[in-house]
Formats: structure tokens, C-alpha cells, sequence
């Protein structure tokens, strides 16, 4: 077996001490630049693979963040819903130059949070949804820096916070339907289960109402953000011959509701206009392609790393919330019945 490199072999290797070569490697600045540059190079010509055990016992720092999802069974969640795959990918471009790594954790984690932070040394936290309050308390009790991503609980208000601006997004969907002709115009999504939805349906609301348009309770539908929550409502929305468009509060629940329609030979956007919410990737993909409202979701992910690495790097720990702003934008799930 061929043996591992140390420090020790490094520092003999170009005659320094081990503590120079640990200096540099963590990213002391006690050394000259040529003698940081003899190190880099002995670490490349030896094959030095830092110790990251070793060095988290004398750094203090794991060098992980943790990523919580509010999710029974995040794989499944992965393989539905690109919204995840994206926010991570945000993430970790986010804190790749910066050498942290990212652990999973999920919703059945949630009674010992405490736990399962401190049992793997999070650096910090990063959380996706939403939470009861004595999670929330629990976070606090970690003392490491911790960002919510899309949460509006007022119990949760002192923590960093990244989210999109839910309301104007869903008003500038319905906005779009009714300017292009729409009267009867349903909203789908989880309005009474997720504030995140809730104030995406008051975003639709808003619109109707601007528009002295009638908001009748038999085009309001629940359903939760996953492909198959769209697929199962597509019947109950299908028996509504008066409706003419949905807003749908995820776009993975616009492609579960279009899966559906177009089994049963229904043709859309002639049967049904549609608008989602997020532009994942695959809303460009499928036919027809979706008009959704963008968030940028992988720039959710590098803000949310940012925030943490400022709190880790930089020591800056005044709370900050980031509102991005939603996008329309238009494709060819709408028709025009001016």
C-alpha cells in the first residue's frame, strides 16, 4: 500500500517547518509567496490529500454546511421536484471555492435536529421550507450561523432569510392570463398547508380583484408541489367547464396537471392555459413549453452560501434577508381569447 502523505513528508521534502506547511494550507497568512508557492508545489508533486479530520480537530471548523429539507423522503423529492437539484447546485458553487462540502439532512431528522447538527459539526446551516417553532428554537442553541430559504413564520424573523418576492409573482401570473383574455381563472397550490403558497394565492387574489374579477371557491384547488399532486387534481380540474386558465403555485405541478390532459387527447393551451411557478429547467423543455415566473433558484442557493461564508470567513453576522425578484416569462402555454 502505497503510503499517505503528510505534512511532515511536505515540510522535509522542501526543508520547512510543518507549521508552514499547515499555514498554508489553511490559508494563514504567515508566509512569504515564494515560499507559499514552494509548498503548493510540493503538495502537487507529492499528491498531498488533506486530512480533513485532522484538520477539523485544530482548525475548530468541519468545513460542512448542513442543507435541511422539509421532506418524508428527499430522494423521491429529488427525482420530482428539479426545484432541490437546483437550489443545491446554487449552493455548492457557492461554497466550492471557499472548500466547504454540504450533508443532508430531512424531515426525519426534525425531532433531534440538535443532534444530527451537532453529531456531524455543521459549520453551518442552510434550511429549505418550513419548520415548527421548537425547531427553530433548537437552531439557536447551536450558536453557528443558519439561513432560512422561503420562510415567512414570525417566530422565525431573526434568522438570515432568502426568498422571492411569492405575492408579486403570482400576481404578475394572473395579470398575464387576464390580459390576454381570461375571466375564469383557478389557482392551484397549497395555500392552506404553506405560507410560501399562501402568499403566492394572495398574489392571485390581488389580481382578480384589480380586475373586478369574481374569485369563485370552485377554481381554487389543493395540491401540494409535486408531480403527482399535479397529475391526481388534473381530473377534478378537467370536470370545471367553465375554467379557462389555472395559475399553478410550482411548476412541477403544471407538468403533472399537462401529463394528464394530454393522456385523456385534451389540447392545450386549447383546453387549458396554464402558468407555473419557479422555471425549472424542464419548463422549457416540454411541450407546450410553460409560461412560468422565474426565480432564480440556483442564485437563491449561491446567495444563501454567501450569506453563511460571510458569517464563517468574515465574521459578519448582522441578519440579512435577500427578496429576490419574479420575472414573467412567456412561452406557449397561454392562449390569447381577445
Amino acid at each position: 500500500m502505497k503510503k499517505k502523505i503528510s505534512i511532515y513528508d511536505i515540510a522535509k521534502y522542501i526543508n520547512v517547518s510543518p507549521a508552514t506547511v499547515s499555514y498554508v494550507i489553511n490559508g494563514v497568512h504567515k508566509v512569504s509567496e515564494e515560499t507559499k508557492q514552494k509548498v503548493l508545489a510540493a503538495i502537487e508533486e507529492l499528491g498531498y490529500v488533506p486530512d480533513h479530520n485532522a484538520r477539523s480537530l485544530s482548525t475548530g471548523k468541519s468545513h460542512l454546511i448542513g442543507l435541511f429539507l422539509p421532506l418524508d423522503d428527499a430522494f423521491i423529492a429529488f427525482l420530482q421536484n428539479p426545484f432541490y437539484v437546483e437550489f443545491i447546485g446554487g449552493l455548492e458553487q457557492g461554497i466550492a471555492n471557499y472548500d466547504y462540502d454540504i450533508v443532508i439532512g430531512y424531515q426525519k431528522n426534525q425531532n433531534n435536529f440538535k443532534d444530527w447538527a451537532r453529531s456531524r459539526g455543521l459549520d453551518g446551516i442552510v434550511m429549505l421550507g418550513t419548520y415548527p417553532k421548537n425547531v427553530y428554537e433548537d437552531i439557536k442553541k447551536l450558536n453557528i450561523p443558519v439561513v432560512l430559504t422561503d420562510i415567512y413564520e414570525e417566530y422565525a424573523d431573526e434568522f438570515h432569510n432568502v426568498r422571492i418576492n411569492d405575492e408579486k409573482g403570482m400576481f404578475l401570473a394572473t395579470k398575464h392570463l387576464i390580459e390576454k383574455g381570461h375571466k375564469n381563472i383557478g389557482f392551484v397550490g397549497a395555500r392552506n398547508f404553506s405560507l410560501v403558497d399562501k402568499n403566492r394565492y394572495h398574489g392571485y387574489v390581488k389580481a382578480m380583484k384589480e380586475y373586478n374579477l369574481t374569485i369563485d371557491e370552485s377554481n381554487l384547488y389543493d395540491c401540494f408541489a409535486t408531480f403527482d399532486d399535479g397529475y391526481a387534481i388534473a381530473d377534478n380540474i378537467m370536470k370545471n367547464k367553465e375554467l379557462t386558465a389555472i395559475v399553478c403555485s410550482a411548476d412541477i405541478i403544471a407538468i403533472g396537471i399537462m401529463k394528464r390532459y394530454k393522456e385523456l387527447g385534451k389540447d392545450l393551451p386549447n383546453d387549458l392555459s396554464i402558468v407555473g411557478f419557479d422555471d425549472i429547467s424542464d419548463a422549457k423543455y416540454i411541450y407546450p413549453g410553460i409560461t412560468t415566473i422565474r426565480q432564480d433558484i440556483g442564485q437563491k442557493g449561491k446567495m444563501a452560501a454567501r450569506i453563511i461564508v460571510d458569517n464563517l470567513e468574515n465574521e459578519v453576522n448582522t441578519k440579512t434577508v435577500i427578496t429576490l425578484e419574479p420575472i414573467l416569462i412567456e412561452r406557449e402555454s397561454v392562449k390569447n381569447i381577445k
